[in-house]
């Protein structure tokens, strides 16, 4: 069965953006590059919310190299109440529907990741869809932004089951709905 994954970079303090949609404080080197070129090995399926989406559709589809290939080829599903039409390999959601969610997780193939935003996790947290959790700290502390759990109705319980430090100063803490 297709896992879903929430994949999320995080400050120390918890934001996964500074004001203004910054998040151009994101700690990067190759051997990030690396972890996240095998990660990918292991996804068909990108969702998005409605401002990940068009942050990364302004970036990635004139980027070059290995990740901007997998962000240009792999499918995406977009979840917007606004937009009415995308690009970009998209395919568009106007709501979660758990039922569809279960559905998807139970076709062949390899896992889908959610990359953003706040929004869009705390309705898949809600509606126990994600299976795992994939959260790079980053080694910065922002004192405002968008936080990663927000507006949850009950609080949510975790294990962690695998951790990895990397040279740059992220940690990635690998954990699963408790």
């Amino acid at each position: 069965m297709r896992k879903i994954i929430l994949s999320m970079m995080l400050s120390l303090d918890s934001y996964i953006e500074a004001p203004g949609n910054d998040i151009d404080w994101h700690v990067w080197d190759d051997e990030m590059e690396d972890y996240m070129l095998r990660f990918f090995e292991t996804v068909d399926t990108i969702v998005l919310g409605r401002k990940t989406y068009e942050l990364m559709v302004g970036y990635w589809p004139s980027a070059r190299g290995e990740l901007a290939h997998f962000m240009n080829e792999t499918p995406k599903i977009v979840f917007s109440r606004t937009l009415q039409e995308l690009e970009w390999n998209s395919s568009l959601r106007t709501a979660i529907d758990p039922e569809e969610i279960n559905q998807l997780k139970q076709q062949s193939g390899k896992n889908l990741v959610i990359f953003g935003g706040a929004d869009l996790a705390t309705a898949f947290i809600e509606n126990n869809l994600i299976d795992e959790y994939q959260l790079i700290i980053n080694p910065v502390a922002l004192g405002n932004g968008t936080p990663l759990f927000k507006n949850l109705p009950q609080q949510c319980s975790f294990k962690l089951t695998k951790a990895k430090v990397f040279n740059c100063g992220n940690v990635l803490l690998h954990y699963q709905p408790a």
